[in-house]
């Protein structure tokens, strides 16, 4: 009796274990019973649906596609009444659910991700017949494969593109009153069912469509955009050459390129062995070409090159990943190594890294998940460490980025404490992770818009997308990192150009010597003229870059003809040369007498017409003689315009470098906006994981541009053609126009992205010519004492109303043309391709 008694207290667990598995198996049966009775798909046969895709192809880069459905279901559903309700409430959701028909299954829950973009809320009108629903999806076919894009499956295939409708069950017997495909240009290849109208060779429609077969097109997509989506799909052979390769890394490389030839020039130019100061600054320059060229190599290549050794020698596990995180943190050692960090902080950073490493040796051999891995799932205290993992890479390459300008721009002057360079890396990182962390909560909100809850339990979806989010984090910053240590380039080149330029040693150079012109030449291709050519996929930089330099020695040879300090006068001796050596406050005093002789011959004082004419004689006589001292076609008054504000030709390039840079600052924010943040932008943006680097590298991309071309002006301002500031800045813009302009033809042409073209040549146009009007008021400063206001020194400086009139016309023209590119709505640029 007593065994009984115990075999039976044994038992007991069991039969528990039982009955609940019992009972649980029920509840699953009963869920999914009420779920099928929850949708009630036999109440929707009275819904009706009207739903159009539209492709937009000409003018982007890749393909966008836009789903559109308007969706009527009886009032009489049970679950109508719940579409009303708040986006957040589950009733809501489940009925969203049942009518779209979206989900997969995780457990015995069923979830959906969407990787569409819903730019514009779903919208939900109550009606006398009906409760309507408006949904609207928007897709970018960035490379082959298959996009679920609201009630549509677009496939693109590496032939021809498939679209086809995806029906939901519980619409199956609803009546389809209009279904659309615009193809945006192409004409399909085949429609089924056969029974397809349209307005159009590029429109298939259907009407009062009752049946269960989805409709579906096959089309051509047009060549640009098709050859963009191949070039961006791994595993194709074009992959290697296309954005994410070659082409991302050309406009780099190209760059170092000229950098490094641009440094053998200069050294040629000396024409003696180069003082230890000067050959600190080319070293320098041909280390930074070095460095930038290896780290844009390894950013665009090192998935790829890691991918080859995987397969060649039977690597297990994907540590691509990984392997970009220590390489960005390899390379933010050597910057701080070139920017010769002190040493205290060296070894802070490298034992740190060093740390971080062993760290993750023994989370991957432990298989503990404590940091992402190709294997385990974070979880614990990984959430958190995660963060910190990619946070310490970053800091060292900004703290590399700070430090290596300063060198590169200073060579060894005073400049910020090794303390304010850190405090200032921490910042920029601690914004780079942060806007990452918070952009992942945006993203997971949107992909999961339909789910009740999903648990952050280890092993849910929320996991696994949380760890691949920062799995991948450092191999996506890489480009990013990439373009903005190219903004450091031109430091280089002024850094060298400022230690190397012949007139700290020629008393008589009154403007750059021809190996400086050629510096300043590549300097004005490579850092002014714009680097986003982009043709079928693939880079088109080399077009802008040879019509960059193209233009621009096309300018120095127009400047040398007919610019006034080219003029020969003595011994055929330029005219900058001669007056060179006479102090400048000479020329700035004949001129302001010169203007004086000119007003009292417009102007005759009151006296007998005999006394007013032997007046004017001497007056007429005393300027032949002012004349006849220079050549033909020169005036005295033309000496200051010329000659510009500062005694040396790199004092006018760092004035006209510091005013463009104060004048282009709201044109920094014109294009920021533009490309930044108006229409649906910003939504893209704030998803983005590196969407903090984006937006410091859109900021200094135009801001670099201005005072690069405020820099080109004013270095050669002596040279360029044009009487005046305004004139020479106007020369200038038309050789920045030249490579953009031709590119925009050709983007024309191709139907390739062509964004923000037009708005870049007017907002250089305007920054310029406002920097040469500046240059001109200050060359007269000196004469600011005796006129009331600026407006009236600028009225004598110029002396031509119909001239004033005429500028302030194109400024006009040139700002109206801004505001319409400002004001003009666009669609959204393409987001970055989901992970």
């Amino acid at each position: 009796m007593i065994h009984l008694r115990r075999h039976v207290l044994l038992l007991l667990p069991v039969l528990l274990l039982a009955l609940c598995a019992v009972s649980t198996s029920g509840a699953a049966r009963a869920a999914d019973s009420r779920r099928a009775d929850f949708c009630n798909p036999d109440r929707l046969a009275g819904a009706t649906v009207s739903t159009t895709s539209e492709f937009v192809h000409r003018g982007r880069a890749a393909s966008m596609i836009t789903s559109r459905a308007d969706i009527t279901v009886p009032v009489d559903w049970e679950q109508a009444p719940h579409l009303s309700l708040d986006a957040h409430s589950l009733l809501y959701r489940d009925a969203l659910r049942c009518l779209l028909g979206k989900g997969w299954q995780w457990g015995e829950e069923t979830y959906t991700y969407d990787y569409e973009w819903r730019l514009k809320p779903l919208s939900v009108t109550p009606g006398e017949n009906g409760v309507s629903i408006h949904y609207e999806a928007v897709a970018w076919v960035q490379n082959l494969g298959v996009y679920e894009v609201g009630l549509w499956t677009l496939e693109a295939r590496k032939d021809q593109w498939v679209i086809q409708l995806r029906i939901p069950p519980n619409l199956a017997k609803a009546t389809w009153e209009n279904v659309a495909v615009r193809l945006g240009g192409p004409a399909a290849l085949t429609a089924v069912p056969p029974t397809a109208v349209g307005k159009g060779r590029a429109e298939v429609s259907w009407y009062r469509k009752k049946s269960n077969e989805a409709p579906q097109v096959a089309f051509q997509a047009p060549a640009a955009q098709q050859w963009t989506a191949i070039s961006q799909s791994p595993g194709e052979g074009w992959w290697v050459l296309g954005i994410g390769g070659a082409s991302g890394a050309f406009g780099i490389f190209a760059g170092c390129v000229l950098a490094f030839i641009a440094g053998r020039r200069l050294r040629r130019g000396l024409g003696r062995n180069p003082l230890p100061v000067e050959e600190n600054a080319l070293r320098g320059l041909c280390s930074w070409a070095l460095i930038l060229a290896l780290f844009s190599l390894v950013a665009y290549f090192g998935d790829d090159f890691y991918g080859f050794l995987q397969s060649r020698f039977s690597w297990k596990g994907d540590y691509a990943p990984v392997v970009s995180l220590f390489s960005v943190a390899f390379f933010g050692i050597v910057l701080c190594f070139f920017g010769k960090v002190r040493r205290s902080l060296l070894i802070a950073v490298c034992g740190l890294v060093a740390c971080t490493a062993a760290l993750y040796v023994c989370a991957e051999v432990a298989e503990y998940p404590l940091l992402p891995t190709s294997d385990l799932l974070i979880s614990g205290p990984g959430l958190e460490l995660a963060v910190l993992f990619n946070l310490l890479p970053i800091f060292l390459c900004f703290l590399g980025l700070v430090a290596s300008g300063q060198r590169l721009l200073l060579l060894g002057d005073r400049g910020l404490s090794q303390w304010v360079m850190a405090c200032v890396a921490a910042g920029l990182s601690a914004m780079t992770l942060l806007w990452a962390f918070l952009s992942f909560d945006r993203s997971w909100e949107r992909r999961t818009w339909l789910n009740d809850s999903v648990p952050h339990s280890p092993g849910s979806p929320w996991n696994d997308k949380y760890d691949q989010w920062w799995w991948w984090f450092a191999s996506d910053a890489m480009p990013a990192l990439a373009d903005i240590m190219f903004f450091l380039t031109p430091l280089a080149l002024v850094g060298a150009l400022r230690v190397c330029r012949a007139e700290q040693r020629e008393g008589d150079s009154f403007t750059p010597n021809e190996s400086e012109k050629l510096v300043l030449v590549i300097f004005f291709a490579v850092v002014v003229v714009p680097n986003f050519a982009f043709y079928f996929g693939f880079s088109g930089y080399i077009t802008t870059l040879v019509l960059g330099v193209a233009a621009a020695w096309a300018l120095l040879a127009l400047g040398r003809s007919i610019s006034v300090l080219e003029q020969p006068i003595a011994e055929n001796a330029p005219l900058g040369k001669v007056i060179s050596r006479t102090d400048r406050s000479e020329w700035l005093r004949l001129a302001h007498h010169y203007r004086e002789l000119q007003s009292r011959l417009h102007h005759p004082s009151a006296g007998s017409p005999s006394g007013q004419s032997a007046s004017q004689e001497s007056i007429e006589r005393e300027i032949d003689q002012l004349d006849q001292c220079l050549p033909e076609g020169v005036r005295p008054i033309d000496l200051p315009f010329a000659i510009g504000p500062m005694d040396t030709w790199w004092g006018n390039a760092r004035r006209c470098a510091l005013i463009a840079c104060f004048v282009g600052l709201p044109a920094t924010g014109l294009m920021y906006w533009m490309d930044m943040v108006r229409g649906d932008s910003w939504a893209l943006l704030a998803e983005d994981a590196t969407g903090f680097l984006r937006a410091v590298v859109e900021i200094l991309y135009w801001q670099v541009t201005w005072v690069g071309g405020g820099f080109f002006l004013g270095a050669l301002w002596r040279d360029l053609p044009g009487r005046n500031g305004p004139m020479k800045a106007f020369y200038v813009a038309i050789a920045f126009a030249v490579p953009v302009g031709v590119h925009q033809i050709i983007a024309q042409i191709t139907g390739d992205a062509m964004e923000g073209t037009v708005a870049a040549m007017a907002a250089f146009a305007s920054v310029t010519t406002c920097t040469g009007l500046v240059m001109d008021l200050q060359t007269f400063q000196g004469e600011r004492r005796y006129w009331p206001s600026n407006a009236s020194l600028l009225v004598y400086v110029y002396r031509m109303r119909l001239g004033s009139v005429a500028f302030c016309l194109a400024q006009i023209g040139v700002l109206v043309t801004i505001w319409q590119s400002f004001t003009k709505g666009g669609a959204p640029p393409t987001p970055p391709s989901p992970r």
